[in-house]
């Protein structure tokens, strides 16, 4: 998680890298997961925000295992390796948080 907002949006971003020799084993997918439980019940953050490149099929495949909705595109969202990246927007919602 970084990028934690206090006040009235409760939100964070989410980031994560694994290894290539690990992937395809659920990893990821538990640590997403765990890290979800600690925002929302430990931290009581409403908003989880994961920005993902459209290629990265897998990123994308773990977010949406754990219920994130997809939002929409952020158009050159980031400058990667020189390059400025769309990226796919998904969000988590603490549905139980008031």
């Amino acid at each position: 998680m970084s990028n934690i907002v206090r006040g009235p949006f409760q939100s964070c971003f989410l980031g994560y890298k694994l290894d290539e020799e690990a992937t395809n084993r659920g990893y990821m997918s538990e640590a997403v997961a765990r890290v979800a439980d600690i925002a929302f019940n430990d931290l009581r953050l409403h908003r989880i925000e994961a920005n993902i490149m459209p290629r990265n099929k897998r990123s994308i495949q773990v977010v949406e295992k754990n219920g994130f909705i997809y939002e929409g595109v952020s158009k050159r969202y980031l400058r990667i390796n020189g390059n400025w990246e769309d990226h796919a927007h998904y969000v988590l919602l603490n549905e139980g948080w008031e």
